[in-house]
């Protein structure tokens, strides 16, 4: 930030030639709100020098070496090198290319030349304003520039009044295939274009696609959307147009390989060929043999074939006989290609031995991708000034049991150091006042995971259509914790179907979640602890328990299909537990367990099974600003209501707050719940409900690094207050209970993953008392970088 202050106080037009200007501002004024203005602004052939935070960063960097001294500098490196490459060339070696100075990297490389001002742009840019206006029907607009001088400093300004803008009076269309029209006529009703609507290229355009659409789905597998045009009449009238679209009968493609077929002919499928061998790439050389399977023709080497035909025929839209539709030949390929089980897709056609001229052959060419492979992974975390770093192996195998399914068998090992709850043993038994101080590493943890994904339903695929690409999942794992105060273990297996219910979204739902939590070990002073603490909640927090019940989510992603700068993805979570179960036993009459404190409840084996229901939300908004820079914003929400026979939220299901990816200001489970000022050595923060909102600024700076400026708020709440944490529940003062945190990033951008650093900076706490709760509004002493700041470690994107 210093640097950015110190470089933006320079003169930023020291670089322009004498005579020219340094386009400072490009701005563009338009008063009728008809017209998109960021629209017109994407027009501009010139634009300002990029800024980060105001400051034109990239600019100073340009301007900040001498080019006269880089001159001089590259002549006579220029020269040593030519003398070097010379002797180089009579020892017989390869030349030598001439390095870059640091100079060089930070003027060619990070710094951007000035932007001056070029009136050729600038009447270009004009054109291109008027020719939007006639795409958007405002036939008779204006548009003006003009340019203030300050200086060597130039302010560009385009004025932009459309004026009363050109509607449609008559839509004819001229087709010159009988059976076409009449189609379109009955069809006329998706169309855009309407009477008495503004004329709009872009509408057109849509009419294009809509009906090019409408073709290939009835059967014109060579129909393509240049066969159709528009002729437009400006003189139907004041302010009005006639628009006759034509079309041009499809005629054989013979580059496509449909020959002898006649104009305008509409085509059936014929004979359909799977081929999954990889021959035709060159990848194996053994015979091909045939296999026939429904109608369907499999083509395959070796003893039987790599994928089950069945598997196959899965994911094929279309049957043999069946008319062509192309949303048909577009779902088969999306759906072969989202399976990530082959390198690549091809689908062909032709009429060769077809014996007819309305039939058309379909080979399917699908390159296997390397079916099996080992992945090493390796993290480091840092929690607060506590070091981690963790270890994964992981086996994949794409077509397990030949149907086109994977697994995926992975351990996971994690070293930690963390400080005790009590400051006084560890998880072994050792007596340990500090954290590091006799070993570097307390925490323990591995697991083992195993996960099956299957392209099918475990139910019976009739309850779906074929379209919603229904896919099981199926997960096994087991989780060990040595923690310096305990030691936990956690079982767990799922099995859940996942479908698409439209291009957008997905729906998933697992009737099958289970868990068993047990803690066989806790050190005698956590014990006198909770003991001490005499918290139900906290106490249930740490005692065996299983979970057992079935979740819910629907899934909302706008990204790949939706038009513009905007991209909104939205997923809910509805999961519950027990409840079913406690109903079962309460009608057969289980016996029921009775704690020291007189609370009654069912067990399975001797261990408690939580109660409960949670609904969680998580929306966010991603608005690309310019090519290199983005805003995006989050908000979350979520609430879980226990019932009675754990009369707890279990600590894996509860909610929280804090770490990389949410309140990066504070640790994972270090705020809350609500204004409750927790111990300063205490358990991990949990609560029943949550509320949390994100706002962060992404822009690349240079090369792979990018950086992010962020502002995070929120908390955990309990229903009904604690009365052993003052302040926890949730009440109509929200906004005092919010912690904010405000920080900056840097961002490593691989393209294949993204290492993040993110700084976060408390600036409103709601544990302290009401009046410090600000960082302006405490002491010098109290308000200490070192301890208000969180430096996160993180791999990909916070969200």
């Amino acid at each position: 930030m210093v640097l950015l202050l110190v470089l933006s106080a320079c003169d930023p037009a020291r670089r322009v030639p004498a005579g020219r200007h340094l386009l400072v501002r490009s701005k563009v004024e338009v008063k009728d709100k008809r017209v998109e203005k960021d629209e017109l602004a994407s027009l501009m052939k010139q634009r300002p020098n990029k800024r980060i935070l105001g400051l034109r960063f990239y600019l100073a960097m340009y301007n900040l070496p001498s080019p006269e001294r880089l001159a001089r500098r590259k002549a006579h490196r220029a020269e040593r090198t030519a003398r070097t490459n010379a002797r180089r060339a009579q020892q017989g070696k390869p030349p030598k290319e001439a390095g870059r100075t640091f100079g060089e990297w930070l003027r060619e490389v990070v710094g951007e030349p000035p932007v001056v001002l070029d009136s050729t742009l600038t009447a270009r840019t004009v054109t291109q304003m008027r020719m939007y206006l006639l795409r958007e029907g405002f036939f008779k607009g204006e548009v003006t520039d003009s340019v203030a001088h300050r200086g060597r400093r130039a302010r560009l300004r385009y004025h932009v009044i459309p004026g009363e803008p050109h509607r449609l009076r008559h839509i004819r269309f001229s087709v010159d295939d009988p059976s076409i029209e009449d189609y379109l006529t009955k069809t006329w009703d998706g169309s855009r274009l309407r009477s008495g609507a503004r004329f709009d290229a872009d509408d057109l355009e849509a009419e294009r696609d809509r009906v090019t659409g409408v073709l290939r789905e009835l059967g014109y597998i060579y129909f393509h959307r240049d066969l159709v045009s528009f002729d437009a009449d400006t003189a139907a009238g004041d302010h009005q147009v006639d628009v006759m679209m034509r079309l041009t009968r499809p005629m054989a493609d013979r580059d496509a390989g449909l020959r002898g077929s006649r104009e305008g002919t509409i085509h059936h499928i014929g004979q359909v060929t799977i081929d999954a061998t990889g021959s035709f790439a060159g990848r194996s050389a053994l015979p091909v043999d045939t296999l026939v399977r429904e109608g369907y023709t499999f083509l395959y080497q070796g003893n039987k074939p790599r994928y089950r035909p069945q598997a196959l025929l899965s994911t094929v839209y279309f049957h043999p006989g069946d008319r062509y539709q192309a949303s048909m030949a577009d779902r088969t390929f999306r759906r072969l290609t989202n399976l990530r089980v082959f390198d690549r897709v091809d689908m062909l056609y032709d009429t060769v031995g077809t014996g007819a001229r309305d039939v058309v052959n379909c080979t399917m060419r699908l390159t296997p991708a390397k079916q099996q492979g080992f992945t090493v992974e390796g993290f480091g975390t840092n929690r607060g000034g506590f070091l981690g770093t963790s270890i994964s192996l992981a086996y994949r195998h794409r077509n397990v049991f030949r149907n086109m399914g994977s697994l995926q068998a992975q351990v996971t090992l994690g070293l930690e150091a963390q400080q005790s709850i009590t400051g006084q043993e560890t998880g072994t038994g050792e007596t340990s006042t500090a954290v590091g101080r006799d070993v570097l590493f307390n925490t323990v943890e591995i697991g083992p995971e195993l996960t099956l994904r299957f392209p099918r339903p475990f139910v019976p695929a009739r309850w779906f259509t074929k379209s919603a690409a229904p896919r099981t999942t199926w997960t096994a794992l087991y989780n060990y914790q040595r923690r310096p105060d305990y030691n936990r273990t956690l079982a767990r297996t799922s099995l859940g179907l996942e479908w698409t219910e439209s291009p957008r979204a997905t729906v998933g739902i697992f009737p099958v979640d289970l868990n068993i939590i047990r803690i066989p070990f806790l050190t005698q002073a956590f014990r006198t602890y909770l003991q001490q603490a005499n918290d139900p909640v906290l106490t249930d927090s740490y005692t065996d328990h299983l979970i057992i019940g079935a979740r819910a989510f629907y899934t909302l992603n706008t990204q790949g299909t939706a038009k513009g700068r905007d991209v909104v993805f939205l997923r809910t979570t509805l999961e519950t537990s027990g409840n079913l179960l406690s109903g079962v036993a309460g009608l057969l009459g289980w016996e029921r367990t009775t704690d020291t404190s007189g609370n009654s409840f069912h067990t399975i084996d001797g261990v408690r099974f939580a109660q409960f229901v949670k609904l969680d939300a998580d929306l966010r908004y991603y608005r690309r600003l310019h090519e290199k820079s983005q805003l995006v914003f989050r908000a979350a929400a979520g609430v879980g209501v226990p019932f009675g026979n754990l009369g707890v939220l279990p600590f894996e299901s509860s909610f929280f707050v804090g770490g990389a990816n949410g309140l990066r200001a504070w640790r994972a489970r270090s705020v809350g719940p609500g204004s409750y000022a927790a111990p300063l050595v205490a358990y991990d923060r949990i609560g029943e409900v949550r509320i949390e909102a994100n706002a962060e600024y992404r822009f690349k700076l240079v090369g792979f690094f990018e950086m992010g400026l962020f502002v995070d708020a929120g908390n955990i709440w309990y229903l009904k207050e604690d009365p052993q944490r003052p302040g926890s529940g949730i009440d109509s003062d929200l906004l005092s209970d919010l912690a904010i945190g405000v920080g900056a990033g840097l961002r490593l951008n691989f393209d294949f993953f993204l290492v993040r650093f993110d700084l976060g900076f408390q600036t409103k706490d709601p544990a302290l008392p009401s009046g410090e709760r600000w960082i302006f509004e405490r002491t010098r002493e109290e308000r200490a970088l070192s301890d208000l700041a969180n430096l996160n470690l993180g791999i990909g994107y916070p969200f």
